[in-house]
């Protein structure tokens, strides 16, 4: 099978030839998009070979000139919606037209779209909380903006060649608030971002923290894998997560320990998660970013593919 024909599979439920796998990480270059962010990334995808091609960028949110940050409340409601074409988001956009024209194979691609709430949390120091119960109007209004320009740039990325987005979604977990509060006040600023994607194929959603909550963010529609820490305490197990949803899943090694253990210590990890799948429906993969290089060494970039048989 191709990388292509092999994530499909995997996302509909059909047997593969092999299990797929991916992975990521930071590069944490300045700038952080643009030529040379994407021959980083085609270099990182050359030398590791996933099937799924996660592109990890870091470029800030734009902000207005004389707003660097949301600093109370009333600044909330300052936040335009952008068009998710120029500025920071048209440079990244330009990053993907590179790496799609450039990788040489059918493998697809996804690229990052932190959601409201990780958005949020960005601009303001992570006073997002504090500003809602403090003021929420102004709050709301602001998250409303920034949801319809991640959506902009959500089908932006569509029309630049990519295959999906991988949409992070953080503080759905008790480690940030309750999930009914999450469910009321942010649940649907994705699907928003989710209902711009619809018709994609690769579309990947990310519930990020400890302690999360998948009977909020399992219901969302437009959602073709499920990826999650699954290794954490306090967080689902594979077999667990297999038993709520016939969706695909993607998880499987300790992004946590990933630079630290040994390769043959991933590979068993790799393999037990593998097995607990059932081998259908299931993406391998770290569950979240693993360390930057060098805090990976290089064999332990190997590890999965040797997980896999690649």
């Amino acid at each position: 099978m191709t990388k292509r024909e092999r994530v499909l599979a995997a996302v509909a439920g059909e047997p593969v030839d092999r299990t797929p796998y991916s992975l990521w990480y930071h590069f944490r270059l300045d700038p952080p998009a643009g030529q040379a962010f994407a021959a980083a990334e085609l270099a990182f995808y050359r030398r590791c070979d996933p099937d799924l091609f996660k592109v990890m960028h870091d470029i800030p949110y734009e902000m207005p000139a004389d707003m660097p940050e949301v600093r109370e409340p009333a600044d909330w409601a300052r936040l335009p919606v952008l068009d998710g074409r120029s500025g920071n988001f048209g440079q990244q956009l330009d990053a993907i037209k590179q790496i799609v024209a450039e990788k040489g194979d059918d493998g697809p691609v996804v690229d990052t779209v932190f959601g409201a709430f990780a958005t949020a949390e960005k601009v303001s120091g992570k006073r997002t909380l504090e500003h809602l119960a403090a003021d929420p109007e102004p709050v709301r209004q602001g998250l409303r903006a920034i949801a319809a320009s991640l959506a902009n740039y959500a089908r932006a990325l569509l029309e630049a060649g990519a295959d999906g987005i991988y949409l992070a979604v953080a503080g759905a977990a008790s480690d940030t608030m309750p999930a009914d509060q999450y469910a009321a006040e942010f649940a649907a600023l994705d699907q928003q971002v989710l209902d711009a994607v619809d018709t994609a194929s690769v579309n990947v959603v990310h519930h990020h923290g400890v302690g999360i909550y998948p009977e909020v963010v399992l219901p969302y529609k437009g959602m073709r894998i499920y990826c999650w820490s699954n290794r954490l305490e306090g967080n689902p197990s594979i077999r667990e997560m297999r038993l709520r949803t016939r969706l695909c899943l993607m998880a499987g090694v300790n992004e946590v320990t990933y630079g630290e253990v040994t390769p043959d210590f991933i590979v068993a990890e790799a393999r037990s998660a593998i097995a607990e799948s059932g081998g259908r429906a299931f993406i391998l993969a770290p569950g979240c970013a693993i360390p930057t290089p060098p805090a990976t060494p290089d064999a332990n970039l190997d590890a999965l593919r040797l997980a896999v048989g690649a």
